[in-house]
């Protein structure tokens, strides 16, 4: 929520390919403050799919929201659309990622799209985030700005794998962070932005992650300070240990640019780093972030896949206490454990009834519904004091009753997930986007809306969109969701 990037790397689930991501949004500091996918600031949040990312035509479709959540006004937004800098190019990978952020400060909300494979005059891949202004009548006009690193002797510096948005220094400016697959590591570019293309300069906060890809990074309120606090997802070259996984933890404010420790992820994960998911998040209301890793495309669970939880503390980590592990064979949690279901493929959280405790849903794409293989189904585990738990988790596929549609052979429902709130009543709503196949067409995707509710995430009253609802004539609705 990451959100716009998809941890769809394994070769099973990537056959799917006209999939939906969700793009990420930091939550509003306050409520008199516009979310930051508020791009018309009429107070209601906008929802942004993208598509393409990785293959033809990339683009990035934004339904604006209203009082009842999004509703009918639709906008697609390319690199050939009027005021976006450049054009669409073969391998600009464009809509990799996606997040939002008021970066100029005007009370708007602005859209930001990543585009690693971007060529800049002799430098390949150097790679770049194209941010798309808000205003009164809408996202408008756009600005490129590239990442600083990379020469036309060793190629570029593939910048926007995945971004974060937040005040990462603590000076009250929101700032960007792309992930990059260089020696730079994260590029830190500084707010407040002008349209001009400037920004107050870009820093690197190191090479030592190891190669990276896919969504390794998650931003959020880590250390229970006001700054934003970013983990990134790498190899620890600095230990004896091959391919050693570390959750790297930059705490917010004047200390950032250096790492303030870092978490073991355990050895099951096969050496993987690209592919897994971070959600970053408080779910037992201490004041403190709790990371969420999952892992569903691990090499030595057979595919099946598990999530990870870390609990926060004053530092950011808090050692002291044991990390939990759920699976499908964990108390409570709806289903069982199975070869290629992919738990934990895709994380997202959110508090979806309003008590004040984040709730994460888990994707499990891969999940066979009798001999639908791939089929798919999303799990809600609620927070409660103490962390997160089984109890009283549900489960929801396309069969479940009140959701559109009917589960078939991979539908990989639950190819991305998002939670967040718009309707404005407190609680969280989950999207999640399906590989479903229009007809007899080469036209794919599909988008559920589930509601938030004071009993948790219901089926009752949901809504979908596809390519005809919205009205598009391309062939793919999505690969992710706002990060």
């Amino acid at each position: 929520m990451r959100s716009t990037r998809t941890a769809m790397a394994a070769a099973a689930v990537v056959a799917a390919t006209a999939a939906l991501s969700l793009t990420h949004v930091p939550t509003a500091a306050a409520a008199t403050v516009r979310a930051a996918d508020d791009f018309n600031g009429d107070g209601y949040r906008d929802l942004v799919v993208t598509s393409g990312g990785h293959g033809e035509n990339p683009q990035v479709t934004v339904v604006y929201g209203t009082s009842s959540g999004p509703g009918t006004r639709v906008q697609l937004i390319t690199q050939n659309s009027p005021g976006i800098p450049g054009g669409t190019e073969a391998g600009d990978q464009w809509a990799t990622a996606t997040v939002a952020a008021d970066l100029d400060k005007d009370g708007y909300g602005d859209l930001v799209v990543s585009s690693p494979g971007e060529d800049v005059g002799t430098v390949q891949d150097r790679g770049g985030l194209t941010v798309v202004w808000g205003g009164s009548a809408g996202l408008g006009s756009g600005t490129v700005f590239h990442s600083p690193y990379g020469n036309s002797a060793t190629s570029g510096d593939q910048a926007g794998i995945d971004i974060e948005a937040g005040d990462f220094d603590g000076d009250g400016d929101k700032d960007l962070a792309a992930l990059s697959n260089s020696q730079a590591g994260v590029a830190l570019f500084k707010g407040p932005f002008t349209r001009d293309g400037k920004s107050q300069g870009v820093s690197s906060l190191g090479g030592s992650y190891g190669y990276l890809s896919g969504e390794e990074l998650a931003a959020g309120n880590a250390d229970g300070s006001g700054a934003t606090d970013l983990y990134v997802l790498g190899r620890d070259l600095h230990v004896s240990e091959s391919n050693s996984v570390r959750a790297f933890l930059h705490r917010g404010g004047s200390g950032f640019a250096q790492s303030a420790g870092s978490l073991r992820i355990p050895d099951d994960m096969g050496g993987q780093v690209g592919g897994s998911s971070l959600a970053l998040a408080d779910f037992d209301k201490d004041g403190y972030g709790d990371l969420a890793v999952g892992r569903g495309l691990e090499n030595t669970d057979s595919g099946r896949g598990s999530v990870i939880v870390h609990y926060g503390g004053s530092a950011g980590i808090n050692t002291a206490r044991t990390p939990v592990k759920f699976t499908q064979d964990s108390a409570g949690v709806p289903g069982g454990s199975e070869n290629n279901d992919h738990f934990g493929a895709n994380l997202t959280a959110g508090d979806v009834n309003g008590d004040g405790y984040a709730d994460l849903a888990i994707a499990a794409p891969g999940e066979a519904l009798g001999t639908k293989t791939y089929a798919g189904t999303v799990t809600v585990l609620r927070g409660r004091a103490g962390g997160l738990s089984g109890t009283g988790a549900v489960a929801f596929h396309q069969d479940s009753s009140g959701v559109t549609g009917a589960a078939e052979k991979d539908d990989h429902f639950g190819l991305n997930v998002r939670l967040a709130d718009y309707t404005r009543d407190g609680r969280a709503d989950l999207f999640v986007s399906t590989n479903e196949q229009l007809g007899g067409e080469d036209r794919w995707g599909l988008v559920h809306l589930l509601k938030g509710s004071t009993t948790g995430t219901t089926a009752t009253g949901s809504k979908y969109w596809t390519l005809d609802t919205l009205r598009l004539s391309h062939r793919h609705l999505g690969e992710g969701f706002l990060h």
